[in-house]
Parts: structure tokens; sequence; C-alpha cells
């Protein structure tokens, strides 16, 4: 007979559905291996697969309708009801990674059926457990039983959150969803209730189905368990429910973004007046770049805040997919979100973080750790940044503050790009503020929020930039610098000090006033 929809009722697949298992092309990951499970690491190009071989390697928020406060339901692997598709013979299809070709290893996971059916395989009795998750009982999700993997996946630190992606072959009764919870979440905080589901299977429980998941799965650096979940009757009565996957899950390498260059600006032995020198590139990443300052209700403040280069706002551009030729090692650097929506990488929650933005003001600057070494021979006014920009929303100009001396924030004009859905090549004017000797840099942004608490992700705050530092030659011979060992901390100002440059700030970033319309983005 033909296959039943998933939209169908449980009622009409109860009396009409009964269809021979065919293979049909599905890409599922598993951390199984013949002969037991195994360590759970995902590293980078080595696939890591998952299947619902067997019911021992899993455990559920289910109870049982006797005892709905009391321990959780024993899940098992050895019930077929007569709808369902049988795994055994099934091929994985086209599309399956290294699992094409190859049979699927998944059984059924559920809990039987109280009231088994004619035609239905198994061992019972199956005392009826409650599918229809009831959270202040147990459950990870109301209306839901979630089937939990015991073994969890280690995600390592040289993995790139944003190219993890699943695929193999199962099938779902009803509208199965894949379930990652962290362990620990962005900043070291332990995770014990965030969890992120993702649609994964319909109502496939007749023939085999396609898995292919990617995007913000909510893996994130450390341990994470793993499930799915499904949605059925309240109770397993008079049907069942139930999940079978064999997948595989995979991952690309980060590229280590090289160390900052230490190099001074200052001119060889020679060279005319006129003359251009430049040093680097610099790049973007949470390892060489910190967020001190912020424009907080107003008040300009120097307090270190979290910032991470694996969190990217779903409308800014991949850096790892530039064309040939354009490589970067940059990174997105951000605050994150604390409620990113499904399509942001990696899909979770990252810590609150203050004083992004508010209208008018610069609000906020990333420093770079390593300073800028500026010779005896260039002209100081004629120090520019020249490469690769894009901020979100706004870039601002270019924090200064030669080591012992008070920053300068210039509000007088906007020197950076604005925008985050591409790279965009910009050379700034001369940038006013620098010394002879050492000094730190950062690049301003106005993110045209408040805080990083929203809905959706779309208070998202970041910059990246790939770019050197250049300067005009004055002819003179060069006398070599002090070289910096290592970045020298930006002394925090007192209150008048503060006071005062946020003054400044209101008053020049108002010559600058732009809105943000997130609502277009």
């Amino acid at each position: 007979m033909a296959s039943v929809s998933p939209f169908a009722t449980r009622a009409a697949r109860a009396g009409i559905f009964r269809k021979a298992a065919s293979p049909v092309a599905v890409a599922v990951l598993g951390l199984c291996a013949m002969g037991g499970v195994q360590a759970a690491t995902l590293t980078c190009g080595t696939p890591l697969r998952v299947s619902t071989a067997s019911a021992a390697d899993w455990t559920t928020d289910g109870k049982y309708v006797s005892d709905p406060m009391g321990p959780v339901a024993t899940v098992r692997d050895d019930f077929l009801w007569y709808g369902y598709f049988d795994p055994a013979g099934v091929t994985h299809g086209t599309g399956t990674g290294s699992l094409e070709g190859t049979p699927v290893e998944g059984k059924w996971l559920g809990f039987g059926q109280e009231n088994m059916q004619a035609g239905s395989t198994g061992n019972p009795p199956y005392p009826a457990v409650t599918v229809a998750g009831v959270v202040a009982n147990g459950a990870w999700t109301a209306g839901r039983v979630t089937f939990i993997r015991d073994e969890v996946i280690t995600v390592a630190p040289n993995v790139d959150l944003s190219t993890i992606r699943i695929v193999g072959t199962g099938g779902g009764d009803n509208n199965a969803r894949f379930v990652v919870k962290p362990a620990t979440l962005p900043g070291g905080v332990a995770n014990t209730t965030w969890f992120k589901e993702t649609n994964m299977l319909g109502g496939s429980w007749g023939s085999p189905a396609n898995i292919d998941l990617s995007g913000g799965l909510g893996f994130y650096y450390g341990d994470n368990t793993i499930g799915f979940s499904t949605s059925s009757e309240s109770t397993t009565a008079v049907l069942p429910t139930g999940v079978v996957a064999d997948m595989e899950i995979t991952a690309d390498c980060l590229t280590e973004p090289a160390a900052q260059p230490t190099a001074a600006l200052i001119c060889p032995a020679g060279t005319p007046a006129g003359e251009t020198v430049r040093i680097g590139p610099f790049t973007t990443n949470a390892r060489d770049w910190k967020w001190t300052w912020r424009n907080n209700a107003g008040t300009l403040e120097n307090v270190e805040q979290p910032l991470f280069d694996d969190y990217r706002y779903r409308s800014y551009f991949d850096p790892a997919g530039l064309p040939a030729g354009s490589e970067t090692t940059a990174r997105w650097i951000s605050p994150g979100t604390t409620d990113p929506a499904g399509a942001d990488i990696p899909g979770v929650p990252y810590p609150a973080a203050t004083g992004q933005a508010k209208a008018g003001y610069h609000a906020a600057v990333f420093q770079m750790n390593q300073p800028i070494t500026v010779g005896n021979n260039v002209y100081l006014d004629s120090i520019k940044l020249d490469g690769r920009f894009g901020f979100d929303d706004y870039g601002n100009t270019v924090f200064v503050q030669p080591t012992g001396e008070a920053p300068v924030f210039d509000n007088s004009g906007l020197y950076l790009p604005n925008g985050f859905g591409a790279f965009a090549t910009a050379t700034t004017p001369a940038i006013p503020g620098f010394a002879r000797g050492q000094n730190t840099i950062g690049l301003m942004l106005d993110g045209g929020q408040n805080t990083n608490d929203c809905g959706g992700g779309t208070c998202a705050l970041a910059a990246i930039a790939d770019f050197y530092v250049t300067a005009t030659c004055t002819g003179a011979d060069p006398t070599p610098p002090v070289q910096p060992s290592n970045a020298k901390p930006v002394p925090a100002l007192d209150t008048a000090g503060i006071g005062l440059l946020g003054l400044l700030s209101a008053g020049l970033g108002a010559l600058a006033l732009r809105r943000r319309n997130r609502a277009a983005r």
C-alpha cells in the first residue's frame, strides 16, 4: 500500500500501514563501532559513528505510567511494530559519507507496546510508558520523550564548530529531533538545563529516510550528551514510539592563526623620504585580542568582558568560504549572544555582556594584545591601517593609546567599513594618537544595542580584520627602538578621566549618529 503521510493520524497508520522495508539513501553518523561503544571523541578529519545498534548504549527520560515520578523506563530494541520498516538488510545510500553502500546497523529504540498488536514482533511484557514528557517529572522537553546516548561526545579544541555535519539513515516515530546538551557553555559555564533540538526525521516509520544536519547544532568544546526526541500519543499503551538511526559526524580542523607580528614600524637605512613602510599582517582572533573599553549607559568604562571567536551570526560572511587567493586566518571576534537563533554558529548561549552600544557614542573597543612599536623615522601623522575589515554593525575609528599616556578616541571621523556580509577592503585616513615607542591599538565599533541579551541573536556585535599598519618615511636613518616582550596592560582611568572621555565621546560621536534597522537583516 502507499506510504502514510507524516501528518496522518496514528489510528490510520495502525490500520493501513504495512509496507516492506526498502533501502533508501540516507546518511547517519554513529558513535558505535562494531563490537561495542568506543571512546567518543570528535576530531577533525575523522568520522565519528553513532547508531542505535544496541539499547544497552541508551537511556531515556521517559517514565512508567504506573510510577510517573519514579525511575526512568528501560529502553528496548527487541520490539518491531508491524508498521515499522525493518532496518535489517537496509543499506546506506548516496550522500552518507563513508557509510555509503554499507549495512545500516541501527535497531528501533523504544519501549514496546503494552497492548501488542498482531503482526508486531518482540518479547513482551512492555509496561506502558509516558512519552508525552512532563518537565516537572524529569523530561527534557514537554510533550516529548528523549532517548539519551550514554557515551558523551568530546569535541576536540581543534575542531571548527561551524563545519560539524551529520549524515546517515534512519526513521522516526514520530518527528524525531536530534538533541545536543553540552556539559560546558562558552565562558566555562557549567550547563545543567540548556540543550538544542534540531528537526531530524519526520513520521518516517515505514521506510528509511535521509539524515543530513549541519549549522548551529549545539555542540561545544568538551563533553556533549546527544539524544533523539520523538512525539507520540501520551503513552505506549496502544501505539508505540521509537527511533532508528545510523549516522556519521564529521568536522573540519580550525586553522590556527599565526602569531601577531612584532616588527617595529620603522624605515630601513637608506630609505628615501616619502617611501611607505608597513608591518603585518595582523589578524583578529580571541587569543590575541580582548574587549575592555565599553560604553555603559553613556559612561565610558575600562572593564574587560568575554570575547570569543567561535560565534558567528547567521548573516556574517564565512571567512573560511573566501575564494582562492583571498584566504584569511582572521576570525570574527565577538561576545556572542545569550539567545542565538537556530542558524547561528555554534547555536549555544554565550555569557551576558553589557555596554555594547548607545546611539551616538562609540561604544566598544576590541584591543589587540600585541603593541605597535613606532620607530624614529616615520611621520606620526601618516600612520594608517590598510587591509580588509568587517563589522557588526558599524566600523568607526581606530583606538590608540601610547604606553603610559591617555587613550585617543578620535570621534571626528568614521574610518572603517560598515557591514558584516562581506570582507571590505579599505585604507583608513591617517590615525591620530600614535607616539614613538609602543602603542596599544584597537578597533572601535557600534553594534547598535546596549547588551547582547536579546531574542534570536539580533544584538550580535563583532569585528573581523586582516590588515597592515603603514607609515611614510622621513628619510632619516633608523634608531633601533626597544622591542616589546609582551603586550602591556592598558592603565585604567580614574573616575574623572572616564567621565571626561564619556562626555567627549558623546559630543563628538553624536555627529556620526546613525540608526540601525535590524529587521532589514
